[in-house]
Formats: C-alpha cells, sequence, structure tokens
C-alpha cells in the first residue's frame, strides 16, 4: 500500500514539474510567434493537478495576426512546446463562457 502512495505522490510531482516546463516553453512559444495577441489558456494546464504527461494544451486567440492561419500556428507551437496543440478564436467557439470563466488570459 505504501508502495502505491508513494508512486502517486512521485507521478504528481513529476506532473507539477511537466506543467511549469510546459507553461513556460508555451509562454516563449506565445511571444516568438504571435507577440503581442491576447491567448486564453484554458483545460489540464491552468487546472492544479490535472497537466500529466498525455495532456494537450488548449489555447484561444482574441485574434490571428493577418498572415497566420490556425493550422500554422498550432504547428509551431507544438513543435516549440513538445506536445498536442489544440488552437481556436475565442470569438468563434461556443466554449467561450467557460474558457473566459476558467481560463487564464496571457498576452503573449
Amino acid at each position: 500500500m505504501w508502495l502505491l502512495v508513494e508512486e502517486r505522490e512521485r507521478r504528481r510531482q513529476i506532473d507539477a514539474i511537466s506543467a511549469e516546463s510546459t507553461r513556460a516553453a508555451l509562454r516563449a512559444a506565445l511571444a516568438r510567434h504571435v507577440p503581442g495577441v491576447a491567448v486564453w489558456v484554458y483545460g489540464s494546464l491552468v487546472k492544479p493537478g490535472r497537466f500529466h504527461e498525455w495532456s494537450d494544451v488548449d489555447l484561444a486567440l482574441e485574434s490571428l495576426p493577418p498572415a497566420m492561419s490556425l493550422e500554422y500556428l498550432q504547428s509551431l507551437v507544438a513543435a516549440d512546446v513538445g506536445c498536442e496543440v489544440d488552437v481556436c478564436l475565442i470569438g468563434r467557439t461556443r466554449l467561450k463562457p467557460m474558457i473566459e470563466r476558467e481560463g487564464e488570459r496571457w498576452i503573449a
């Protein structure tokens, strides 16, 4: 029983470190690819204890630079962050109320 408890605690610590390193990589990627754009980060990355090694990153942009598509930005950020990334425009998603309520608004 103690081994199970110890393993769960070890996994929780690893996941917390992974979440923090992912947040740092995400901030750098957004600053590089969409500087100055307001971005909502939502989902497991902003919920304590929910992000794990198989989690994706969920983003909702308030605007998109004219020369960039959502798909292209998604691939750039995923390559920089090292995990799957889902990107949408907040004005075009039915999830907007939930994102604004539960997400974090960053300025890239």
